[in-house]
């Protein structure tokens, strides 16, 4: 098969037009579909990140306690609902397959809105150091071991070591403040102008809240007595190996409880939760219109190779006529579309490059991943070949004696 790229050449003086738009077509399906993935990628990732936490023996119990009695009676409904809450909680403990249990005013499940802290350290004259936004979570000692979670610095106190205005930070959040997990231990920190509060312990890194939220591994576990709340989140540390048959006692303790009030008990799994099934949803949206544009930029391939076809019959004629096989003719188009498609891949490259810095602004993690773009480069090649092979074929089907019919 002999291949020149003189009639390519005097192709492009002829039909420059047309060359340039499968270029650009090439180019900008290139920039996009990187573009798309890229930014899909990072929803994935970023809806994936572990927790922190030891997810495989964990079991979430969220109960709504309404404070009332059997007969409806509410004169004291704040009494009834902690008493309902510790009859709860001392419910769970009895039984043999459950190892502990912590109550939390937020976890990494929660599919409702919150908002997150300024945290300020504070200099010995009430001066401020330092400043962090961070996510106040109230919680008891018992936190720490139920979770999972390493001391890093510090005491975590017994577990009637409640005690209004101490916290234990993460070693993410101390470290910020205070430059170190240990120099965190004693100190003081705000989280509003009227709060003033100590440091007791620091514990290893945890998530709290979804990965979407920023500054999600800074984290103040508030060891005070948490607000009044009639939904209470209880994280139940199963026995090693026993989390199915926790899952199951548990939900037969509170079946009867069930019956008059909101009990749910389910695993403690990040990849069931909302924003884990938000970040996939975007990912394959995304996915999809990248894979739409292909079809497009495949179909416009197609559209402009059959135009030059169609333009170029006679000199595929004269071609045959003069010895070209049909391997010849298939094969010059197959070039044609190779140096098109690499011009317009090159190009597509760099305004992915230029798209990328621009997406940082709003995606701030995400990485200039090379095997996506290197993904996209394939599968639009694949795209772009299919697409020349069509006409091409037709074209070899040309007889030689159609170079005669305009003499």
């Amino acid at each position: 098969m002999n291949l020149d790229v003189g009639p390519l050449l005097r192709t492009l003086r002829r039909q420059p037009g047309v060359m340039a738009l499968f270029v650009l077509e090439i180019a900008a399906g290139v920039a996009t579909i990187s573009s798309l993935l890229i930014s899909g990628s990072w929803y994935l990732q970023l809806s994936s990140r572990s927790s922190g936490v030891d997810e495989q023996n964990l079991i979430l119990v969220s109960t709504y306690s309404t404070g009332r009695g059997p007969g409806g009676n509410d004169a004291d409904l704040e009494a009834g609902i902690y008493s309902q809450q510790t009859a709860d909680r001392d419910r769970i403990r009895a039984l043999p397959e459950v190892q502990g249990v912590t109550q939390l005013s937020t976890c990494v499940l929660d599919d409702r809105w919150s908002y997150p802290v300024l945290f300020s350290s504070l200099r010995s004259d009430g001066t401020r150091r330092a400043q962090k936004v961070g996510w106040g979570v109230y919680a008891d000692p018992e936190f720490p071991a139920v979770l999972g979670l390493p001391l890093v610095a510090g005491a975590v106190p017994g577990p009637d070591g409640r005690a209004p205005g101490t916290v234990i930070l993460t070693r993410s959040l101390a470290e910020h403040l205070f430059g170190s997990a240990a120099g965190a231990v004693g100190a003081t920190l705000s989280s509003h102008p009227d709060e003033t509060l100590t440091v007791v312990g620091v514990v290893e890194n945890v998530r709290m809240r979804a990965p979407f939220m920023p500054a999600g591994q800074s984290v103040a576990f508030h060891l005070g007595v948490p607000p009044l709340d009639h939904e209470v989140r209880l994280i139940v540390r199963a026995r090693s190996g026993q989390r199915e048959a926790a899952l199951a006692a548990l939900r037969a303790a509170f079946a009867p409880a069930a019956t008059r009030r909101f009990v749910q008990v389910r695993s403690f799994d990040s990849s069931d939760s909302i924003h884990h099934r938000v970040g996939n949803g975007l990912f394959k949206l995304l996915a999809s219109f990248g894979v739409m544009l292909g079809i497009v930029v495949l179909l416009g391939a197609l559209a402009a190779t059959s135009f030059l076809v169609a333009q170029r019959t006679r000199q595929i004629g004269i071609r045959r006529a003069l010895g070209a096989t049909r391997a010849d003719i298939v094969g010059y188009f197959l070039l044609e579309s190779i140096l098109a498609t690499t011009l317009g891949s090159a190009l597509g490259v760099v305004g992915a490059a230029v798209l990328y810095r621009m997406m940082r602004r709003v995606f701030a993690d995400s990485t200039f991943d090379l095997r996506l773009i290197g993904l996209t480069l394939l599968l639009l090649w694949v795209a772009s070949i299919l697409a020349t092979l069509i006409p091409a074929l037709r074209a070899a089907r040309v007889s030689p004696g159609v170079a005669n019919r305009s003499l």
